[in-house]
């Protein structure tokens, strides 16, 4: 079957449940990937950034870590990634409530005001990991606790992020059945801004599932991910994602992502696409 190693965060939950018993064991992979995300901000203005990631992962027999970190760019008003979803902020001049931004109600950060043009400038750097709880047999699903830890690298001129270390942790069970692997995982994520009074650490939910075809090399999957509310106020973020992944051989990968956001509490669209380099 198709192994496939976590590259970017965009596909963090999804990628996950594509990993099947026959990964390669003890060896480290660089990855890399481009991202596009799209949509309309809390103030109704529309705005794009780009996210060119960069990691490394190592893979044990029971574990394995992760970490990623992204170059970005944007203009004025961006989005704030959660996880394996970006939430839209507000465009820092706007104060009316938005999901980032300067303003008092809604703001993911205390951000200043935006700009006008073209910004580029360091992401937030993820590190993430899991562990196998219980081994999967031919009745029962495979169990694992996964988690990822944020740290507040994003540059202050590009009015991203929580500017806080954000954590989540979490619970998987995962099962094949032929040729298709299905996936559920449950967790809680804490944001380091939520001790202000419109900020919640919201549950996580994500389900999906894939299927390997043409000998094991090629791989098709879908999943949904939710969470509660983040900002008081605002509708729960929910999107649905297509995933495709590629083994063009026993060391290099393709994954192409694409995901809609069900919801104004998501951005409309992201589109990634990468390669992983097995050492």
């Amino acid at each position: 079957m198709l192994s496939v190693s976590i590259f970017s965060p965009v596909i963090f939950l999804i990628a996950i449940c594509a990993v099947s018993n026959t990964t390669a064991q003890d060896r480290f992979s660089i990855n890399t990937s481009l991202a596009a995300v799209g949509g309309n901000l809390s103030d109704s203005s529309y705005s794009m950034a780009y996210y060119l990631y960069g990691g490394l992962r190592y893979q044990a027999q029971d574990y394995y870590l992760s970490l990623s970190l992204p170059l970005v760019f944007n203009s004025s008003g961006s989005f704030t990634q959660l996880g394996g979803m970006y939430i839209p902020n507000g465009n820092g001049n706007d104060s009316s409530g938005s999901m980032h931004g300067s303003g008092s109600q809604g703001s993911m950060m205390n951000g200043g005001m935006g700009i006008s043009n073209l910004n580029a400038g360091i992401g937030d750097m993820y590190v993430y990991g899991s562990y196998n709880l219980i081994k999967e047999t031919n009745t029962l699903p495979a169990f694992s606790t996964d988690g990822f830890v944020k740290f507040p690298t994003a540059s202050p001129s590009l009015n991203i992020g929580t500017g806080k270390f954000d954590f989540n942790l979490a619970v998987s069970a995962r099962k094949f059945i032929g040729t298709f692997s299905f996936y559920v995982q449950t967790g809680y994520l804490f944001l380091g801004n939520s001790s202000e009074a419109n900020i919640e650490n919201p549950i996580t939910f994500s389900v999906g599932i894939g299927n390997n075809f043409g000998g094991g090399n090629h791989l098709l999957l879908i999943e949904y991910d939710s969470y509660s509310t983040v900002v008081t106020g605002f509708a729960s973020p929910k999107q649905l994602s297509l995933g495709y992944a590629y083994l063009i051989s026993s060391k290099l990968g393709y994954t192409m992502i694409g995901s809609v956001g069900l919801n104004n509490s998501t951005s409309d669209f992201t589109v990634s696409a990468g390669f992983n380099f097995t050492l």
